[in-house]
């Protein structure tokens, strides 16, 4: 695993821009897009959204099940 992943997955959330340049390749604002777009998962805390690492490693194949 890439160690820029792995770093970024070691946190409970990512930025969306965060989310969408390591996990998935986007660029900001397709990663942004993709995020009002409901296509990558968010949640709010006041103004600010942010990604569950649970869903990027879900996304990813990379959960491990208990």
């Amino acid at each position: 695993m890439d160690d820029e992943l792995e770093k970024l997955l070691s946190r409970p959330v990512a930025s969306i821009p965060d989310a969408g340049r390591i996990a998935f390749g986007l660029g900001r604002n397709a990663a942004y897009d993709a995020a009002n777009r409901g296509e990558i998962e968010t949640i709010q805390f006041g103004k600010r959204k942010v990604v569950p690492t649970t869903w990027i490693k879900k996304k990813l194949g990379l959960e491990v099940a208990a």
